[in-house]
This record gives C-alpha cells, sequence and structure tokens, in this order.
C-alpha cells in the first residue's frame, strides 16, 4: 500500500493537469473581477452623462 502511495505522489501526469487548472482558475477569477470593475465604472459613466442629458433644458415653441 505504501509503495502504491510513493508511486502515485510521483507521477507527474496528475500534478500538470492539477497546476492547469489552478491557473486556469486564478485567470478566470482575475477577468471576473476586471469585469465586474468594468461594469461598475461604466455604470457611473453612463449615470453622469443620464444626469447630464436630463439637466439641458428643452426650449418650448410658442405662439
Amino acid at each position: 500500500m505504501l509503495t502504491a502511495l510513493k508511486k502515485l505522489a510521483l507521477e507527474e501526469k496528475g500534478s500538470t493537469f492539477i497546476e492547469s487548472g489552478l491557473w486556469i482558475a486564478i485567470v478566470v477569477l482575475v477577468m471576473a473581477t476586471a469585469g465586474y470593475n468594468l461594469a461598475n465604472t461604466m455604470k457611473d459613466k453612463f449615470t453622469g452623462i443620464s444626469n447630464t442629458v436630463s439637466n439641458i433644458p428643452i426650449p418650448t415653441i410658442g405662439p
């Protein structure tokens, strides 16, 4: 049983797969964080544009 555990620990195929999975998880987390921050920034910008446009006086055409 002990030799089977040693053999499993020394095998590098599984560790390469796990390392790749960890790198993918890190990249996904970084991209999700960047997307969240970009969405908040864009929301603030569009809110500012909306406020600016709504404060523009509209002239009335009178007789």
